[in-house]
C-alpha cells in the first residue's frame, strides 16, 4: 500500500513539474486556436500573436502557463509574402560582404522607428520577412543612398542579371572644405567625368553627367557599381566629397530620410 502511494505521489509530482515547465509558443497557439503546429507557426511568424501584450514572432519562444497568449482577430495562417526593403543607407555604415544580411542587423536597421513617415503606422516587419534578405547592388562604406535588400528571387535576378539595362542616378558632392570652383574648373571636371580614361571605364556604357548645382554633379549611368564610379572619378581628378545613389531604374529615394526604409510597393517596378 505504501509503495502504491509513493508511486502516485511521484506521478503527481512529475505532472505538476510538467505544468510548470515552459512550453513552445507554437504548441500553446496550436492548442488555443485550435490548429496544426504548422499553422500556429505561421500565425506567430506573421506577427499576429502577443504574449502578455507584446508581439512575439518566434515560434520557438517559450511561455509559461500563467502568461497570457492572445491572437489578433484578423490573423491569417497564410504564408507571408516575400519582402523587399528599400533603404537610405547612411555614409559610414558597412554592409557585410555576404549573400544574406545577418538577421540581427536587419532587425536593428529596419525597426519601427526607422520606417518612413508614409508607412510609420505599420511598424516593424515580422522577423520572418527580415530573415535572409539579400543586399543587391551594394554601396561602399563611404557611399550613401538607395539600397535594395530582398527575399524575392525575381527581384534578385532583375538587379543582378539585368542590371546593365537599368539606369542608376548618382549625385556627387564636392568636398565641403573645398574653395568654390571656377567656371573653367567645373567645365573641366564635367568633361573629364564624361571621358572614359581607363580600361574599366571603357567596358561600361557612357556616363551622362551634368551639374545639378555649383557643388554637385548628377550622373546617370547603366551597369556602374559604386566602386567603379568612385575609381573613375578619381582617375578623372574630380574631387569627391560624397557619392549618393538617388535612383535605380524607376525606383528612387523619394520620401526616405537618411537611415529610413520602406517596403517596395506592390505596383512598383525597377
Amino acid at each position: 500500500m505504501t509503495c502504491s502511494h509513493n508511486r502516485c505521489s511521484t506521478s503527481e509530482h512529475h505532472t505538476e513539474a510538467a505544468r510548470q515547465e515552459p512550453q513552445r509558443l507554437a504548441r500553446r497557439v496550436a492548442t488555443l486556436v485550435p490548429c496544426s503546429r504548422t499553422e500556429a507557426e505561421r500565425y506567430i511568424a506573421g506577427g499576429w500573436v502577443r504574449v502578455d501584450g507584446q508581439v512575439v514572432d518566434r515560434p520557438e519562444a517559450r511561455v509559461r502557463d500563467h502568461q497570457q497568449v492572445s491572437i489578433d482577430p484578423a490573423a491569417t495562417a497564410e504564408p507571408l509574402p516575400l519582402a523587399t526593403v528599400l533603404w537610405h543607407k547612411p555614409a559610414g555604415v558597412a554592409v557585410p560582404d555576404a549573400l544574406h544580411l545577418p538577421t540581427g542587423l536587419a532587425l536593428q536597421w529596419f525597426d519601427a522607428p526607422h520606417r518612413c513617415a508614409a508607412e510609420h503606422k505599420l511598424g516593424a516587419l515580422p522577423r520572418a520577412q527580415l530573415h535572409r534578405l539579400q543586399p543587391l547592388l551594394p554601396l561602399t562604406i563611404d557611399a550613401a543612398g538607395l539600397m535594395v535588400l530582398t527575399q524575392h528571387p525575381a527581384i534578385s535576378r532583375r538587379l543582378t542579371e539585368g542590371v546593365r539595362d537599368l539606369e542608376q542616378e548618382w549625385l556627387v558632392d564636392l568636398p565641403a572644405t573645398r574653395e568654390p570652383a571656377s567656371d573653367d574648373a567645373r567645365a573641366a571636371w564635367l568633361a573629364a567625368a564624361q571621358r572614359a580614361r581607363t580600361e574599366e571605364a571603357r567596358r561600361h556604357p557612357p556616363l551622362r553627367v551634368s551639374w545639378q548645382s555649383d557643388t554637385r554633379l548628377r550622373i546617370a549611368a547603366k551597369g556602374w557599381t559604386a566602386q567603379a564610379l568612385a575609381r573613375h572619378l578619381a582617375a578623372a581628378d574630380v574631387p569627391l566629397g560624397q557619392l549618393r545613389r538617388q535612383r535605380i531604374g524607376r525606383v528612387g529615394l523619394s520620401g526616405l530620410a537618411v537611415g529610413q526604409w520602406r517596403q517596395l510597393g506592390m505596383g512598383e517596378r525597377f
